[in-house]
């Protein structure tokens, strides 16, 4: 693989990652009340911290996979 194309295969990875940062915009999806989602959740046993953490893991594991493919061609 020449150098070009090394570089152009990093810069896609990098352009697929940029796009998941942009995917969910502020316009679209306000920012929630986040005390009332915490009570609402705990008041049916569940925790924000959950689903939260849930939420993270689904993006990093995506980000990961996207900088993997970037960095193993």
């Amino acid at each position: 693989m020449s150098t070009h194309d090394r570089i152009e295969q990093l810069e896609d990875a990098l352009r697929r990652i940029a796009t998941w940062a942009e995917a969910y915009p502020l316009e679209v999806f306000p920012e929630p009340d986040m005390v009332k989602a915490h009570l609402v959740l705990k008041a049916h046993g569940m925790t924000l911290d959950a689903i939260t953490a849930n939420a993270m893991r689904h993006v990093i594991t995506q980000v990961g996979h996207i900088a993997r493919e970037g960095l193993n061609g």
